[in-house]
């Protein structure tokens, strides 16, 4: 009688008091300077589309997210050491010169590129129509990889790099660059949110043509186990089956690809 007494204490332990609902965990690097994309919130957590949906996803799945914030040239160098063998990084765009680099585990939403311009300047539509432009961009970006393929013909002193992608939305207004070239969520979500502050409008800028698709990821390295990878890749592909992830993406602007 006492050992049955003692199980069914087990049991309410078990069901009521979990030690660890979670059944792995991870290192995730992220900027929190993303507006709209990838934010902290005030409770300290992931916030911005593709915060909350890997949050989300994550959580379901019981995987535990060890949530570190960096400016994104450090992320992505932290993120290549993996120094634990778990380390994760958001939101990371796939491109030819990263391919080698990174196991790209989950994608997690396409965005697209675009030159923000005063509504004074010509409204950029192509890298072409930026040239001789001072161009504001994200250092170590996928975006700043853009600017500087050899092919595009852009001179390298024109290309002007920040470690804070957003400081570019101040240096747009004090003329202290002739473009910002992002993308759609951040250019928009800091158009519609940080102008009022300013003494503008959504009218004072122009938004260029979409530039190129930037398809993002949630990426590790090779130093990460394949089973945890799969257990992360499978919880992202779950939760993009979801209402609630179909909800979140359609929050995103839409734009035409120029190719």
């Amino acid at each position: 009688m006492f050992f049955k007494f003692l199980i069914k204490i087990f049991i309410f332990i078990i069901l009521f008091f979990p030690l660890n609902v979670f059944s792995e965990e991870i290192t995730l690097l992220a900027d929190p300077s993303f507006t709209g994309e990838i934010e902290e919130t005030k409770d300290k957590e992931l916030g911005g589309l593709g915060g909350i949906i890997i949050a989300k996803a994550l959580k379901e799945k019981n995987i535990k997210i060890n949530l570190e914030w960096r400016p994104w040239t450090r992320a992505y160098k932290e993120a290549l050491d993996n120094k634990d063998n778990k380390t994760f990084i958001i939101p990371l765009t796939r491109i030819p010169e990263r391919e080698e680099k990174f196991i790209w585990v989950s994608k997690i939403y396409d965005a697209h590129t675009m030159f923000i311009t005063m509504k004074r300047s010509k409204k950029i539509n192509s890298i072409l129509d930026a040239k001789n432009l001072k161009i504001g961009v994200l250092a170590s970006s996928s975006y700043r990889a853009i600017l500087a393929r050899p092919e595009n013909g852009l001179d390298s002193k024109d290309i002007d790099e920040i470690p804070i992608d957003i400081r570019n939305f101040k240096k747009l207004i004090g003329k202290r660059i002739d473009t910002w070239f992002t993308i759609d969520i951040v250019a928009i979500h800091a158009i519609k949110t940080l102008s009022s502050a300013e003494n503008l409008s959504e009218s004072d800028f122009k938004i260029g043509n979409s530039i190129s698709i930037q398809s993002k990821y949630i990426g590790t390295t090779s130093k990460t186990s394949p089973e945890l990878i799969k257990k992360v890749h499978n919880a992202v592909e779950y939760f993009k089956k979801s209402k609630e992830y179909q909800k979140i993406i359609n929050q995103i602007p839409k734009k035409n690809s120029n190719k």
